[in-house]
């Protein structure tokens, strides 16, 4: 299966496209992106997840672009297997500078720098490609509306969304039984992956209230 550019696609849906901002904590955009990384390269037969660890399966490596790359090489050269939480911990501000660098680069967004009062405020991302910057977004919210839509990637990009708890960020009511039934019907390994994708959010969450 090729690879469906999830973490792109993620990055994409919870940033506004006309004003460029992040619709969630920064948070919770470096967890979502290192779990749809994670599960591209799970739908792309390179990675697995076994019990609550990321390995590689031993699958030669075809052409891969740089994101999945680094990915690739940091979970090789590891000695131990790790949690999705582990890696969103550790590869989260990188997966943010990739993707967000690509997206640059190939004209769906452009950066805006801003100034807060004292200091330098978050970066924003306005659309540049109106049509490709707010696609993955719309096609989702299309998917949510239409269960019978959904296709393998878009199931998984939806999981995602429940297990970080920002479904508000869409402009329609979504069922949570509906996360939990689509996460329920992903392949084993894509289940256990949202898992960890839920326990990091936990994790996340009590560091907070702390």
């Amino acid at each position: 299966m090729s690879r469906s550019n999830l973490a792109a696609n993620f990055f994409l849906t919870v940033h506004d496209p006309f004003t460029g901002k992040l619709a969630i904590s920064r948070e919770l955009l470096d967890c979502g992106l290192v779990a749809a990384e994670l599960a591209d390269l799970v739908l792309s037969g390179h990675l697995d997840v076994v019990d609550d660890r990321v390995v590689l399966t031993g699958r030669p490596d075809g052409a891969q672009d740089i994101i999945s790359t680094y990915v690739l090489d940091a979970v090789g050269r590891q000695k131990a297997a790790h949690t999705v939480r582990a890696w969103a911990e550790s590869i989260g501000e990188i997966l943010f500078g990739l993707v967000s660098t690509h997206l640059i680069e190939t004209g769906v967004v452009r950066v805006e720098h801003h100034r807060a009062v004292l200091r330098r405020g978050p970066d924003r991302f306005p659309a540049q490609d109106l049509l490709k910057a707010s696609g993955p977004r719309l096609r989702l919210e299309h998917m949510l509306r239409h269960p019978t839509a959904f296709d393998l990637p878009g199931a998984v990009a939806a999981a995602i969304v429940g297990a970080l708890g920002v479904e508000r960020t869409f402009e329609l009511e979504v069922d949570r039984e509906l996360f939990t039934e689509l996460t329920e019907n992903l392949p084993p390994p894509l289940e256990r992956l949202i898992a960890g994708v839920a326990a990091t959010v936990a994790a996340i969450s009590l560091t907070v209230r702390r």
